[in-house]
């Protein structure tokens, strides 16, 4: 097997001289690491695709902070988690006040109904956002996306054991704090 050409580093090497052909090489090999790691925060398809663009830009905006001596993935997937974070913030908001909208206009066959699947959704989402980002942001590649430890730990720049451990104490929480909700075990 051949040694690629440039390595990552001395392609954002190449960017910050103002290489843009560089970045499209980099934009390419990213964008579906990029892709899961926003939708370890977001869920739905428009925002990912939205925060998707937005990463690559701020990372265009702020090739000048990376340093070249050290790996490029980590850097890139900080800049992918801060944007997904954000965005994650702003849709927490709206949502909040979407879902009072419904819980004040439901009505129909069984609005009772409604109000509970809501609210299940909110205590799974509730859940999830209260474990710690490691461990989220770990369960969410592997379980959700279907990502192996060994893609994770590379995107996170971790190794895979710790992976593995933060998606096995996620998942132990997350049975802790639902399990008044009677959800399914093989779901967690």
């Amino acid at each position: 097997m051949s040694k690629p050409e440039f390595t990552d580093s001395d392609l954002a090497a190449r960017v910050q001289a103002g290489d843009n052909k560089a970045f499209e090489l980099l934009a390419r090999k990213y964008m579906r690491p990029v892709y899961a790691v926003i939708a370890s925060f977001l869920s739905g398809q428009e925002d990912i695709d939205d925060s998707a663009q937005e990463t690559f830009l701020r990372a265009l905006e702020k090739i000048h902070s990376y340093n070249p001596k050290r790996p490029f993935a980590p850097w890139l997937y900080q800049v992918a988690r801060n944007v997904a974070r954000n965005r994650w913030k702003y849709l927490k908001r709206r949502n909040h006040e979407e879902l009072e909208e419904v819980r004040e206009e439901a009505h129909g066959d069984d609005p009772g109904k409604l109000v509970e699947l809501s609210e299940l959704r909110s205590r799974v989402a509730e859940a999830i956002e209260a474990l710690p980002e490691r461990q989220r942001t770990a369960f969410r590649l592997h379980d959700v996306e279907g990502f192996k430890a060994t893609e994770i730990a590379q995107m996170l720049g971790v190794n895979d054991g710790t992976v593995r451990a933060n998606v096995h104490h996620a998942r132990r929480e997350l049975r802790k704090r639902l399990a008044p909700y009677k959800i399914d075990r093989d779901f967690l």
